[in-house]
C-alpha cells in the first residue's frame, strides 16, 4: 500500500518507487524539520483539553482555541507556540512553564492567571485583560500588550526588552528587578507600581503616569520623557535618572519655597494642577509642558518659552506673561484676567472659550490664533498683529478692534472714516487710498507701507504713528498732528502741509 503521502511527495518531485525501502526513504525526507522541530497540535491534546481542561506538557502548537472556555485549566509546561487563543476565557488557568511565542492572545482573559516562566515571546497580547495574573520571570520581549489591563500584576524579573506596553495598564503592578529595557510605554499607567531596582533603559515613557510608583534603584538611562508624571514617586541615591529629570522630580515633589525656576528646563514637564501662583518663572523652559489647570495666577512669566504647552483650564490672571511664546500653545478655556501679554507671540495658539477680559495684548502676534468665544473685552490689541486671527459670533470683542479687523481683511479705499478710534491699530500695508480720515485717531498706529494717496487727514492725529515707507502722495494734512511720526522712505509728493504738526514739533505753514 503506498504512502498517504504518495501525492505531497509526487509535488516535491521525490521519486515514488515500487521498493518499500526507497518510499519509507522518501516519507522520512519530508518529514524531516525546515526551520524549527515542533510539531502541530495532536488532536488528542485538543479533545482532552476541551473535555477535561487539565492538559499538562499538551502540545497545541497552531491549534485554533479562538473564544475557547478555558477558566482555571491546567496547561502548565505545554507547547502553545503560534496557538490561536483570541478572546479565549483563561481567567485562573495555569500555563507556568509554558511554551507561548507568537501566541494570539489578543483580548483573551488571563485575570489572576499563572504564567510564571512562561515564554510568550512576541506574543500578542493587545487588549488583554491580566488583572492580577502572575508574570513572574515570564519572558514578554517584544510582546504586543497595547491596552493590556495588567493592573495587580506580578512581573517580577520578567523580561519585557522591546515590549509594546503604550496605553498600558500597569498600576499597582510589581515589576521589581524586571528587564523593561526599550520597552514602549507611551502612555501607560504605572501609578503605584514597584519598580524597584527595574531597568527602564532607553524606554519611552512619553505622557506615561509614574505617580507614586517606587521608583528605588531603577535604571532610567536615556529614557524619554514627556509630560511624565513623577508625581509623588520615591526615588532613591541609586535611582538612575539624568539631570533634568531629577530636578523634575524635585519641582513636582519637594517644596517650591527655596527652588530656583528661572531659566531653568522644564520643558516637557508635568505640572498638571500644580499650585504656582506668583512663582517666578522668568526665562524658564516650558516648551510642551502640561499646566493642565494649574494655578499661575500673578506668576512672572517674562520672556518664558511656553510653545506647544498644554495650558487648558490653567489660572494665569493677573500674570506677567511680557514677550511669553505661547506658540501653538494650548490654552482652551483659560483664565488670563488683567494678564500682561504684551509683545507676546500667540501664534497657531488655541484659545477657544478663554477669558481674557482687560488683558494687555500690545504688540502681541495674533498671527492664526483660535480666539472663538474668547472674552476680548477691555482688552488692549493695540499694535497686535489679528490680521489672520479666528474668531466666531461667541467672540466678544470692542467695536475699535472690530473694526480695525474689517478694514485689515477689506481694505478701506474711499472709505468714510471720520473721527474714527484707530489708536495703537496695525494696520500696516492697508489700502487706503482716497479715504475720507479727518479727525481719526491713528495715534501710535503702524501705518507702514500703507496706501494713504490723496486720502483726507485734516486733523487727523498721527502722533508717534510708524509711517515708514507709507504712500502719502497727494494726500491732505493740514492740521494733522505728526509729532514724533516716522516718515522715513515715505512718499510726500504732492502732499498738502497747513498749520501740520511736523515730526519734529514744528508747525509747518500753509502752501
Amino acid at each position: 500500500m503506498l504512502s498517504p503521502n504518495y501525492e505531497k511527495l509526487s509535488r516535491i518531485n521525490v521519486p515514488i518507487s515500487p521498493n518499500p525501502k526507497s518510499a519509507i526513504a522518501a516519507f522520512l525526507l519530508l518529514s524531516l524539520p525546515l526551520s524549527y522541530p515542533a510539531i502541530a497540535a495532536r488532536g488528542g491534546d485538543v479533545n482532552k483539553l476541551q473535555e477535561t481542561k487539565e492538559c499538562p506538557e499538551c502540545n497545541l502548537q497552531e491549534a485554533n482555541l479562538m473564544g475557547a472556555e478555558l477558566q482555571g485549566a491546567n496547561l502548565q509546561a505545554s507547547n502553545l507556540r503560534l496557538t490561536n487563543l483570541r478572546g479565549a476565557k483563561l481567567e485562573g488557568a495555569n500555563l507556568s512553564r509554558s511554551l507561548m511565542r507568537n501566541v494570539d492572545l489578543r483580548e483573551a482573559n488571563l485575570a489572576g492567571a499563572n504564567l510564571d516562566s512562561a515564554n510568550i515571546g512576541d506574543g500578542k497580547l493587545a487588549d488583554a485583560n491580566l488583572f492580577r495574573a502572575s508574570l513572574e520571570n515570564a519572558n514578554l520581549e517584544n510582546a504586543q500588550l497595547q491596552n493590556a489591563n495588567l493592573t495587580s500584576a506580578n512581573l517580577q524579573q520578567a523580561k519585557l526588552k522591546d515590549a509594546q506596553l503604550n496605553n498600558a495598564n500597569l498600576q499597582q503592578a510589581n515589576l521589581a528587578n524586571a528587564n523593561l529595557a526599550e520597552a514602549n510605554l507611551t502612555n501607560a499607567s504605572l501609578k503605584n507600581a514597584d519598580l524597584t531596582n527595574t531597568n527602564l533603559q532607553k524606554v519611552n515613557l512619553e505622557y506615561a503616569s509614574l505617580e507614586g510608583a517606587n521608583l528605588s534603584g531603577a535604571n532610567f538611562a536615556e529614557a524619554t520623557f514627556l509630560q511624565t508624571n513623577l508625581n509623588q514617586s520615591i526615588i532613591d541615591e541609586q535611582t538612575i535618572l539624568n539631570d533634568k529629570s531629577r530636578f523634575l522630580w524635585q519641582v513636582v515633589n519637594l517644596p517650591l519655597s527655596g527652588q530656583t525656576l528661572t531659566h531653568q528646563d522644564l520643558s516637557g514637564a508635568f505640572l498638571e494642577g500644580m499650585n504656582l501662583q506668583g512663582i517666578n518663572l522668568q526665562g524658564t523652559n516650558l516648551e510642551s509642558a502640561s499646566l493642565f489647570a494649574a494655578n499661575l495666577e500673578g506668576a512672572y512669566l517674562r520672556n518664558s518659552n511656553l510653545a506647544n504647552a498644554y495650558l487648558h483650564y490653567a489660572d494665569l490672571t493677573a500674570a506677567n506673561m511680557q514677550g511669553v511664546n505661547l506658540q501653538a500653545a494650548d490654552v482652551r478655556h483659560g483664565i488670563l484676567v488683567g494678564a500682561n501679554l504684551s509683545e507676546a507671540n500667540l501664534a497657531d495658539a488655541n484659545l477657544l472659550d478663554a477669558d481674557l477680559t482687560n488683558s494687555n495684548l500690545l504688540a502681541a502676534n495674533l498671527e492664526n490664533t483660535q480666539l472663538g468665544g474668547v472674552n476680548l473685552s477691555g482688552a488692549n490689541l493695540g499694535k497686535a498683529n489679528i490680521r489672520q486671527i479666528q474668531i466666531n459670533p461667541q467672540t466678544t470683542i470692542d467695536g475699535q478692534w472690530l473694526l480695525v479687523l474689517e478694514l485689515i481683511r477689506e481694505g478701506a479705499e474711499n472709505r468714510d472714516l471720520t473721527d474714527a478710534n484707530l489708536f495703537q491699530a496695525n494696520l500696516q500695508g492697508v489700502n487706503f487710498a482716497g479715504a475720507r480720515l479727518s479727525g481719526v485717531n491713528l495715534s501710535g498706529a503702524n501705518l507702514s507701507e500703507a496706501n494713504l494717496e490723496n486720502a483726507h487727514l485734516f486733523e487727523a492725529n498721527l502722533q508717534d504713528a510708524d509711517l515708514q515707507g507709507a504712500n502719502l502722495a497727494g494726500a491732505n494734512l493740514g492740521e494733522a498732528n505728526l509729532s514724533g511720526a516716522n516718515l522715513q522712505e515715505a512718499t510726500l509728493r504732492n502732499a498738502y502741509f497747513c498749520r501740520t504738526i511736523m515730526p519734529d514739533g514744528s508747525v509747518s505753514g500753509c502752501e
